[in-house]
Parts: structure tokens; C-alpha cells; sequence
């Protein structure tokens, strides 16, 4: 097994251990317990409050993610990327995309380009329903507005590089479309979060 091989698995181990201080909710069934959404099995539950379901539909991904209260003072370090942000450091959704960056670090391996992660965002069968409603990520912050609106050249300019020049003009008139941008945004601060995750896992395995 060479350096990098082993480098590789490494990373990979340091993962798994990471993915066991994850606490995953199902949003969906979060909201019934509270009494956001109907719950059809509980038919003597309180009344349901349909003022925050506009809030929890908009602001909070498919899981709720968060940390064991155990979960190590190093646990943190690793995920810097996900809270070390001066505007959206305690945003739920870039908590989803750690998450998802753990489980495939742990599965295929280290992502340094992010692009493991943004193919999942941007494909996967299981993130059809995510993806028909990206525009619930776009809403559940004026800062990731304000991200989009900066970024949509450079998304615009990126797919381009990676299209033949015959695909050029279906490409922007695809891309013209709004979910289709915000797709590529949500696939790209996934793809960061992912990168960011890698080099910190790295770094520690260098250290081993």
C-alpha cells in the first residue's frame, strides 16, 4: 500500500469515528412532534400551529443535524468550515452538508475538490424532492440571497468551462432557469463545506 493509499483510508477512518457524534432528524416527523405539521397516528394531539410551518418549511433542510451534547471538544476543529462563518454560522442547512460530506468521506473516501458531494447534491435519486424545492434554501436566508446574486456569474462561467462548445447556448438557456441556480448554489457551498471537512480530517491524519 503506498503513502497515499493509506493516507486515504485514514481519512476515511477518522470519518467514521466523526459520523458516530452526529444526531440526524427526520424534519418532517421533528415538526409533528411539535405540532407544526398533522400527525394522522396521534389522533389526540394538540391543535396543529400552521403559523410556523411556514418558517420550518423554508428554513430547515430534509434532516436536522446537530451534535451529540458528548461529542468531543475536538469534533469541532474538524468542522470549523460549518460554523467559522461570520454570517450563516448557525445555519441548519450547512449543518445537512457536513453531514452528508461525513458519510461520503466515510464511504469513497477524501473529497479536497468537494466534487464527490456537489455530484450527490446535484443528482442523487434520493435528493429529487430537495432539489424540486431548492428554492426553500434560497428563502431561509437574505445572505445566501445575496450569495446567489454574486455568485451566478461564476457558476454560469464554471459550467461553461465544462461544456463543449456546442452545448453552450442550452446550457445558458438551462441555466436561465432558477432552479437550476440554485441547485448549482447549494451543490457549491456543499462542495466547500466538503473540501473545508477533508483538509481538516488530513491534517490530522498527518499528524498521526
Amino acid at each position: 500500500m503506498d503513502r497515499a493509499q493509506w493516507e486515504a483510508d485514514q481519512v476515511r477512518g477518522v470519518a467514521l469515528a466523526l459520523r458516530h457524534w452526529f444526531e440526524i432528524t427526520d424534519t418532517e416527523t421533528r415538526m409533528r412532534e411539535l405540532g407544526i405539521r398533522p400527525d394522522p397516528e396521534r389522533k389526540t394531539a394538540a391543535p396543529v400551529d400552521k403559523r410556523l410551518q411556514s418558517f420550518a418549511l423554508t428554513a430547515l433542510p430534509p434532516q436536522i443535524v446537530r451534535l451529540k451534547p458528548e461529542a468531543p471538544v475536538t469534533t469541532l476543529h474538524f468542522l470549523q468550515i460549518v460554523y467559522d462563518d461570520g454570517v450563516m454560522r448557525a445555519d441548519p442547512w450547512r449543518w445537512w452538508f457536513a453531514w452528508i460530506s461525513i458519510e461520503m468521506i466515510s464511504r469513497l473516501g477524501p473529497d479536497p475538490s468537494g466534487r464527490q458531494v456537489k455530484d450527490f447534491i446535484r443528482t442523487d435519486d434520493s435528493l429529487q424532492s430537495v432539489r424540486h424545492t431548492a428554492a426553500r434554501w434560497l428563502a431561509s436566508s437574505e445572505s445566501r440571497v445575496d450569495y446567489v446574486n454574486q455568485e451566478f456569474t461564476t457558476l454560469l462561467r464554471q459550467a461553461l468551462v465544462d461544456q463543449d462548445a456546442a452545448d453552450q447556448d442550452s446550457l445558458i438557456d438551462r441555466l436561465g432557469q432558477p432552479i437550476v441556480v440554485f441547485i448549482e448554489a447549494m451543490a457549491a457551498e456543499a462542495g466547500r463545506i466538503s473540501a473545508g471537512i477533508t483538509e481538516q480530517l488530513a491534517e490530522r491524519v498527518e499528524r498521526m
